[in-house]
Order: C-alpha cells, then structure tokens, then sequence
C-alpha cells in the first residue's frame, strides 16, 4: 500500500508544496494519493528523496515483510505444538 500521504502530511507538505518541488502537478499527487495513477521508478526514487523514507517505506512493504515474518512465526510456534 502506497503511502504517499502519509509521509507527506509527517514532512507539513500540502500536495501543492510537493507538486512545485518535483515539477509535477497537484492533480498528479492526488492521483498517486488516490491510486488512479500508479508511480514509476523515477518518481519513486524522487518522492523518496524528499520525502526522506526509503523505497520499501513509501511503498508499505516493510509493513507488509513485517506482518508476513510474524504470520510465518506463528506457523512455525502452531507446528512445535502439535
């Protein structure tokens, strides 16, 4: 899960703010926000950059490796019980 917004509204950025800074529209962040458009690796790297959080950060899979290696985790404690 993109979590574009979220990082933005840490960083006190209006979405106009970000636009101006990486040369984009308004309209195109709340389309990233809103997930009607989708990002490309260039864009990626730039939102990273401003926005100071790394790739799997702005992208949500350190959240999701996180709850995966826990649900694995479980898997394996149910297997030494049984």
């Amino acid at each position: 899960m993109l979590k574009l917004r979220e990082f933005r509204l840490i960083k006190g950025l209006t979405q106009t703010k970000l636009a101006e800074m990486l040369g984009i529209s308004q309209q195109a962040i709340a389309a990233y926000e809103n997930g009607v458009r989708k990002l490309d690796q260039d864009l990626i790297i730039k939102f990273c950059l401003v926005l100071e959080v790394s790739p799997d950060d702005l992208l949500g899979y350190k959240d999701a490796y996180s709850k995966y290696t826990k649900y694995l985790m479980s898997l394996e404690e149910n297997d030494k019980v049984k």
